[in-house]
């Protein structure tokens, strides 16, 4: 909606922006020891969670970036759980739970209800359907300043917006999410 507001073709023109349809009544938060107890997650760690279709392989979602990014954290307190994808390039010193495509509601309330923090790192989101579904269970999302995920995501209220493909500030937002808990699950 801003950009068409500041668009020179649309800019005298009425821009509605109308919210995507999650269903709150699906995803809501789930306790987040249940939720981790559910999948026999160790509680102890900070929970990192990235997923997309092919989630690994498709270069626009950011999985590279992610990795990038995660290097530069202290990882010792981190585990990472990567649904939409079987497998990938693991990063070294860190816990890695690849949980393949996951097909139901129930279970991916499960998986954002049980993460600390929901990573989103794609370079083009026009949907942003997996930060709203986290946001919905109550769990931050971390992404680039970019695309339709700056509409959903408040910076430091919800989540954290990095500077767009800056890796650097990518890990900030992550660490700063992880240590200022903005997760709102029972």
């Amino acid at each position: 909606a801003n950009c068409a507001k500041d668009s020179a073709l649309l800019k005298d023109k009425k821009i509605i922006n109308l919210p995507n349809p999650i269903d709150t009544n699906v995803f809501k938060p789930i306790n987040k020891q249940i939720a981790r107890e559910i999948l026999g997650l160790n509680p102890t760690k900070k929970i990192v969670t990235f997923g997309a279709i092919d989630a690994t392989n498709t270069n626009r979602k950011g999985y590279g970036e992610l990795k990038a990014a995660l290097n530069k954290l202290d990882k010792k307190n981190i585990k990472l759980v990567v649904f939409g994808a079987s497998s990938g390039e693991n990063i070294e010193g860190i816990e890695t739970i690849y949980l393949g495509h996951l097909y139901d509601d129930l279970t991916l309330r499960i998986v954002y209800s049980l993460s600390d923090a929901i990573v989103v790192p794609s370079k083009v989101e026009s949907f942003g359907q997996v930060a709203l579904e986290s946001l919905s269970c109550g769990t931050p999302v971390i992404a680039f300043d970019t695309s339709g995920l700056k509409d959903i995501i408040d910076h430091k209220i919800n989540g954290y917006l990095a500077k767009c493909y800056d890796i650097d500030d990518l890990a900030n937002g992550i660490k700063w999410v992880l240590e200022n808990d903005l997760a709102d699950n029972p």
